[in-house]
């Protein structure tokens, strides 16, 4: 299911924070994270939050929805400081709940 969330929420992003639909708070625990774990925390079901810095919006998806999304974007994510030439690329970030459940959430740098 794919969620666009509120003002708010693009508030605490700024902020190193993120409560979900669900009511967990999240939080910033790295900003680099690399492909191959992306892969792991997509299939173990974390919800994936995609931050669109230009139009100050966000999107949060979950299940079928997050996999599609990550094998779209995944080829253009990147740990390495983003070109900001040509198309869009990514930066991924592990963020975690009070009890240690994950959240991808994706950058786009253009």
């Amino acid at each position: 299911m794919r969620t666009e969330l509120s003002d708010g929420h693009w508030r605490g992003v700024q902020q190193g924070w993120l409560v979900g639909p669900d009511g967990r708070r999240y939080v910033r625990r790295t900003t680099r994270t690399r492909r191959k774990e992306g892969d792991r925390l997509v299939v173990d079901g974390a919800p994936l939050v995609l931050v669109y810095w230009a139009g100050n919006q966000l999107d949060r998806l979950d299940g079928i929805d997050a996999h599609e999304q990550w094998q779209t974007t995944r080829p253009r994510v990147t740990t390495e400081e983003p070109r900001r030439k040509g198309d869009i690329e990514w930066t991924a970030g592990r963020w975690e709940d009070d009890e240690g459940r994950p959240l991808l959430l994706l950058t786009g740098h253009c």
